[in-house]
């Protein structure tokens, strides 16, 4: 809070200046916390609603972890693995993409989900509820496609049949 009694004015932060400070708290034993930005999650999670915890990644990722990591490109990203190839590298998708990303090094890892403040309440990604969407969603990924088609056609149906009681999301 400023002198006045008002909120001092938000900056946004990259995650390229950021991941110092992350690596720092792992180094000292602690994670960090990042607020959810992007779409590519829904309907897990949600932007400017979600957040998580940062922990550093001991050890190989397992199918349905979701870490944070650089691209070659230098993006940063939040994406769940979906399958763990013989050489060691990952394929990662977002829970709301059906594009497969393979080829993630290990060394493109930054750390992993270890926490979710989801909808207000916390949990962690080892809750049996959590785990069992996540086999679900992750089971059903050759199928996302037409899930999304559906979903789709449903809003536009609803929203037709319903005029002003559904957001327009097209």
């Amino acid at each position: 809070m400023t002198e006045a009694g008002q909120s001092a004015p938000r900056r946004l932060v990259s995650l390229k200046e950021l991941e110092p400070l992350i690596r720092e708290a792992f180094a000292a034993g602690k994670a960090f916390g990042l607020p959810v930005t992007g779409t590519s999650n829904l309907p897990t999670l949600s932007p400017n609603r979600d957040s998580i915890l940062l922990g550093r990644a001991d050890g190989p990722l397992k199918k349905g972890d979701l870490p944070l990591y650089r691209r070659s490109s230098g993006q940063y990203v939040l994406h769940r693995v979906v399958s763990v190839q013989k050489d060691g590298s990952y394929t990662c998708c977002g829970d709301n993409q059906c594009t497969l990303e393979p080829g993630i090094r290990p060394e493109q890892i930054i750390g992993k989900t270890v926490w979710i403040r989801r909808k207000g309440r916390e949990f962690s990604p080892r809750h049996l509820g959590y785990r069992l969407w996540v086999w679900f969603w992750v089971l059903v990924l050759p199928r996302r496609e037409a899930l999304f088609r559906v979903r789709h056609a449903a809003g536009r149906l609803c929203r037709k049949l319903f005029p002003g009681k559904f957001k327009d999301h097209t």
